[in-house]
């Protein structure tokens, strides 16, 4: 402030119109600011808007595609047979062996999905892969390599009939030596159902299914006559391993045959090395998965008593009835996913996975209530003890649905990390949970830790999914 000649105090109007002079530019900014603001807001909406749209339109092609409806509906009269096939083969079972014997065929059940990672079993998911981008001659190069490793498996099968029959268990003993013997064909040579999803030959696939499973019923010839070896289970199931071998390798052979017929050229060494190390990757992820998914069983196998053991069988077939389901959308969507650019595949993977989970926890509901009522029915009374198993199994595969989407889109991606990451906590969950619940609570602490490592896994492959690099998110997938 200055004095003035009149005595008072002059203010410093300079200042003050270098404020007001100050305001235009304020306004200016604050009106460019809300401009900027309106358009970023406008841009948002206008993209939200558009994605709507698009899924709507993505949503409507994918329903008005007859191609899809009609392999959806081939595979699902497929599973349909498979499903009423089983219905009438595990009551008969029931009725016609002891139910400790049944007791024996879980025990070896749960040893198979361990020992056939010695096998290379990978092979088969990376073989799909690249027969899906339209490389046929892939499904040779599994079928040989398979056939060397599976040697391996076989060998383990007969380490574990010395097991068991160092337990004093021939029954089990000689069930695994069987095994053993007939693993290469019955066991080892499974591309044949991966050839034909890839080449979107879903009335093969059809028929192959429905051969698959007419094969269980082998074993009811010889009983039929009152005739067996040994044992009752033992003479259904070396029975069975025969007509099984006997298929696998007719469609293998039947396969080949074509694939060599074609113009198709073979692939080249580089090729076949790439697919290897991925088929080997993919053998170490299933290896972690079936640590997940199967260390309960193994565990029921184990240490509880054959009636619990048959028990648990009985409701891990149920829960095998719904895999089934999951699997005929990956037969179904898998060939198109992995040849799509990357952002559709996520729109894919999140439009089309949504529709699935819901169709399989209203199918999950709706089996849970149906066995409450067939099962007292058509099975014998000891077995409603298997009941209280099959819900927890049901569930178990419902809260596991997300991950394994998350899982099919890094697989469509060849992203081995998220993949191994994935596997790896879930596994953990899988084998520790289980071994501390089984103490607690016998075969239903097994069953409740296999629930707890798949909810492990769909919660990891949602926040993996979601996390992902925008910029990898962009990267075009393959056309």
């Amino acid at each position: 402030m200055r004095i003035s000649a009149f005595g008072g105090v002059r203010r410093s109007y300079p200042n003050i119109l270098v404020h007001r002079l100050s305001v235009p530019k304020w306004k200016a900014c604050v009106r460019g600011r809300f401009s900027c603001m309106i358009t970023r807001m406008t841009r948002h909406l206008l993209l939200a808007l558009g994605r709507r749209f698009s899924l709507r339109r993505s949503l409507q092609n994918t329903l008005q595609d007859r191609r899809i409806w009609q392999a959806s509906a081939l595979l699902l009269v497929a599973n349909s047979i498979v499903t009423v096939l089983g219905l009438i083969r595990t009551p008969v079972i029931t009725w016609l062996i002891p139910k400790d014997e049944v007791g024996m065929l879980g025990v070896v059940g749960s040893w198979i999905p361990f020992l056939q990672l010695c096998s290379l079993s990978g092979l088969d998911s990376a073989a799909y892969n690249y027969i899906a981008k339209g490389q046929p001659w892939a499904f040779i190069v599994t079928t040989i390599y398979r056939l060397r490793w599976s040697l391996i498996s076989s060998m383990g099968f007969l380490l574990g009939a010395i097991y068991w029959a160092w337990r004093e268990q021939s029954g089990i003993a000689w069930i695994f030596v069987v095994t053993g013997i007939g693993f290469p064909l019955a066991i080892g040579m499974t591309a044949s159902a991966g050839m034909l999803g890839a080449q979107e030959r879903f009335r093969g696939l059809f028929w192959y299914r429905i051969f698959e499973s007419l094969t269980d019923f082998a074993g009811f010839i010889p009983l039929a006559f009152s005739v067996w070896w040994i044992s009752r289970v033992l003479t259904f199931y070396a029975s069975n391993q025969i007509a099984t071998g006997i298929m696998q390798l007719s469609v293998t052979l039947w396969l080949i045959r074509q694939v060599r017929r074609s113009d198709v050229k073979q692939m080249q060494v580089q090729q076949e090395r790439e697919m290897i190390r991925y088929g080997k990757h993919l053998t170490t992820i299933n290896g972690i998965s079936v640590l997940q998914a199967r260390s309960d069983a193994l565990l029921v196998g184990l240490f509880m008593p054959l009636g619990t053991v048959a028990d648990y069988s009985i409701a891990m077939l149920v829960y095998e009835q719904i895999r089934r389901l999951w699997g005929i959308f990956i037969a179904i969507r898998y060939p198109k996913l992995v040849r799509m650019p990357t952002k559709h595949q996520r729109r894919h993977i999140v439009l089309e996975g949504g529709m699935v989970w819901g169709g399989l926890i209203t199918i999950g509901i709706v089996i849970a209530f149906l066995a409450q009522w067939l099962i007292p029915i058509t099975l014998p009374k000891s077995y409603v003890s298997s009941l209280g198993y099959m819900n927890i199994l049901i569930g178990t595969v419902l809260v596991g649905v997300p991950g394994g989407l998350a899982e099919t889109y890094f697989r469509a991606q060849q992203d081995e990390s998220n993949q191994y990451k994935m596997r790896l906590i879930a596994a953990a969950v899988g084998v520790i949970a289980p071994s501390l619940l089984i103490i607690r609570w016998a075969a239903y602490g097994a069953a409740y830790g296999r629930l707890l490592a798949n909810l492990t896994l769909s919660i990891l492959g949602i926040w993996l999914f979601v996390r992902e690099p925008i910029t990898k998110r962009s990267t075009p997938g393959m056309e």
